[in-house]
């Protein structure tokens, strides 16, 4: 740390901040007079809102290191920053060997959330999202009478898009976003532009969410120990076993933005249970449920990844 100040990394967006401020508020739970600064960067992901996400990494040669991700990461490992936080969900895999993981803290809600605009036509509707997930579990849910809207941007910028937009019926968010944000909180209902908005909550096993959705992850430099002592006391166990399987799994199975999976890790008694789902090439949905002991995480979700594989090649 410089000069006895604790520098965090996060991007700029409203939510990010919202997430640097969770851990601000744990570390002066435990060090009431540390001093904090938080550190906005922005990342290929915020300034590419053009085009899909999917396609963000090659415009922009941050290759697989995470299009919301690299920037905060290099400023990291320059040591312009002690710490960076990150909403999970969008790290790779595949972690850079001079970084680590130092903290998960206590996971939000992890389940998908459908907004919806009142008089829309949720029969035969057209869904604003960037996501393959979301687009494959929509085709899936209605059967192929749903059109897709493909949409970028911050939460509150696409619930004004959803207001404004005379083709869209509804959008698909994380609740832990909206939670977060306070937003559908007490009620399911938020005025926007003058439009009426209604939040559902999609159910976690039918809708799968993306691999890590709802926790927030601390990165440090390798081998910073005071950083990361400070870090293992805002850690969550739970939430940290349960994202070590969940990434183990897309590091085993190489997926990215561009792949077609989501799912999820719970700890149930002493086990841990992964739950995924994998959209194959010809449309088919592959549901796949393992269990493992707490211990080994990472062992489940590698396990996981290989039976996968298996059945799509």
């Amino acid at each position: 740390m410089k000069e006895g100040v604790l520098r965090i990394g996060t991007r700029g967006s409203e939510l990010a901040l919202r997430q640097a401020g969770l851990l601000q508020q744990a570390l002066l739970a435990i060090r009431p007079k540390l001093e904090v600064e938080v550190v906005s960067i922005r990342t290929a992901g915020d300034q590419r809102t053009d085009i899909p996400l999917n396609e963000v990494n090659k415009a922009t040669g941050t290759a697989d290191k995470g299009v919301f991700v690299a920037a905060i990461e290099e400023a990291l490992l320059r040591g312009e920053i002690d710490c960076a936080v990150h909403s999970c969900k969008d790290m790779p895999g595949k972690q850079d060997e001079r970084a680590e993981i130092a903290a998960v803290l206590p996971r939000g809600v992890i389940n998908d959330v459908m907004v919806i605009k009142r008089g829309g036509n949720m029969e035969c509707p057209t869904i604003g999202t960037g996501s393959v997930r979301r687009t494959k579990l929509v085709e899936a849910f209605w059967g192929g009478k749903a059109k897709i809207a493909a949409m970028r941007g911050n939460v509150t910028t696409r619930l004004r898009k959803l207001a404004e937009s005379d083709e869209m019926d509804a959008i698909i968010l994380a609740r832990a976003g909206l939670d977060r944000l306070g937003l559908f909180t007490g009620a399911s209902t938020e005025e926007m532009g003058g439009r009426i908005l209604s939040a559902v909550d999609l159910d976690k096993e039918s809708f799968m969410p993306a691999l890590c959705q709802g926790a927030i992850a601390v990165e440090i430099r390798r081998g910073d120990a005071d950083v990361r002592e400070l870090m293992r006391r805002v850690n969550h166990e739970p939430s940290e076993c349960c994202i070590r399987a969940e990434r183990a799994f897309l590091d085993a199975l190489q997926a990215d933005c561009s792949t077609p999976v989501g799912g999820f890790a719970q700890v149930t008694g002493n086990e841990l249970e992964l739950h995924v789902i994998y959209f194959c090439a010809d449309g088919l949905a592959l549901r796949r449920s393992q269990r493992g002991p707490l211990h080994s995480p990472e062992d489940l979700g590698r396990v996981m990844a290989e039976k996968l594989r298996a059945e799509i090649k």
